[in-house]
């Protein structure tokens, strides 16, 4: 199921991994490539695959009508969406990826109709899913917290690809030319967002810029509050020191990492943090949050760990790595222990795995959950949001 195949995010990078090793290493399974727009073919239009639009606007619809209405007419054995959603109500196994409860942990900094959809189906899915893949131990922790029998959730973490790895002196000078950074700088790397802290991380900065001479450098996409997120710029008078340059090219990443002084992401909630461990293998010193999510663990002791809560303990974390050649010597040699122990062969063999064992397991009836989860949804849709969410429901389920 790859209707968010080309949208940015950890989650498309997880997906075009894996999907490509499934393709690049044959086995008895045969897998199918479901789109919900034409656009979306092209990702994996270099490998030999069996590719089918099945169009439809609605995303929602399309999860859990369309798509399993074309599973069970064509013999599926199962059903396996990288992206927060299966079928609930499918007689073809199903297979998803959940990397943690950042969407109740955090519900409060999503949009409305997101927290509607987190709190009434994420639980929901974690219990009717036929297995879950996660990718850290807290997140195998939330999964079992949200419903998930503890027997049918697999741990597979995420890669580093093989060309990130310390960048030469070259590659760094023509880098930074190209993106205009005259300072040092310290580095953030993904979508802007609520959840990813910028306010404080903004904060701390403009704490640390008092006594260092350097730019904050934000790249990755925008997300939802993206200008709200950003606005302490102005507020903290930092618009000369702060470079957004958006989106970077694949084979300009570990020049970015090589060339900034550390990796800032003290966020409130990671379902795994993908740049922290590309950012160690390049060499890069790491400065993450602590908290009760998968950054610390992530990160195995080769990190800084700051509060995301406190701007001057960023800071402070940010100015022991700048000032303190010992530390830092010892977070990059530890980093670049760390970081290259996540391969995406790795990822794609475990999650391959999954899948076998799945598909040759006998073939089950609906539970019961599943079989009454539209009515199910319907209750908790009136519980939770009143008039509009049960509209919005019955509209969704009426077939």
């Amino acid at each position: 199921m790859l209707r968010h195949v080309t949208a940015p995010g950890g989650v498309t990078v997880f997906t075009k991994r894996v999907v490509r090793y499934l393709l690049t290493h044959p086995s008895a399974v045969d897998y199918h490539l479901l789109y919900s727009e034409e656009s979306q073919r092209q990702v994996f239009q270099e490998f030999e695959a069996t590719n089918v639009v099945l169009a439809d606007r609605s995303r929602l619809r399309w999860d859990q009508v369309t798509v399993p209405r074309y599973a069970e007419q064509n013999g599926f054995s199962l059903l396996f969406n990288c992206k927060f959603s299966v079928p609930l109500t499918s007689r073809v196994p199903t297979l998803i990826v959940i990397p943690g409860r950042e969407q109740l942990a955090m519900a409060h900094v999503f949009p409305w109709h997101n927290r509607w959809y987190n709190q009434l189906l994420v639980p929901t899915f974690c219990r009717s899913a036929t297995a879950l893949i996660t990718h850290t131990q807290v997140g195998r922790d939330d999964c079992i917290m949200m419903g998930a029998k503890p027997d049918r959730v697999h741990v597979v973490p995420h890669g580093v690809d093989p060309y990130l790895r310390p960048a030469p002196e070259a590659a760094k000078t023509a880098l930074r030319a190209k993106l205009g950074l005259g300072r040092r700088y310290v580095l953030f790397l993904g979508g802007i967002s609520p959840l990813k802290n910028m306010g404080n991380l903004l904060r701390g900065f403009a704490r640390l810029v008092r006594t260092h001479d350097l730019d904050l450098v934000l790249a990755g996409f925008k997300r939802w509050s993206f200008e709200r997120e950003l606005a302490p710029i102005q507020e903290l008078e930092l618009q000369d020191r702060v470079k957004y340059v958006g989106y970077v090219p694949d084979e300009e990443l570990a020049a970015l990492y090589s060339a900034a002084e550390c990796l800032a992401l003290p966020s409130w909630y990671e379902g795994f943090g993908i740049p922290i461990v590309e950012a160690m293998a390049c060499g890069c010193p790491v400065v993450t949050s602590s908290g009760r999510h998968a950054a610390p663990e992530v990160a195995g002791g080769a990190a800084l760990l700051v509060d995301p809560a406190d701007p001057g303990s960023i800071a402070a974390g940010l100015s022991r790595v700048l000032d303190d050649p010992k530390l830092r010597a010892d977070l990059v040699a530890k980093g670049l222990v760390r970081g290259p122990q996540f391969d995406w062969d790795t990822t794609g063999r475990r999650t391959a795995e999954v899948i076998e064992s799945l598909v040759s397991e006998p073939r089950a009836r609906p539970s019961g959950l599943a079989a009454a989860a539209p009515r199910a949804i319907l209750r908790t849709a009136a519980s939770l949001g009143g008039a509009v969410t049960e509209q919005i429901a019955r509209g969704f389920y009426k077939k």
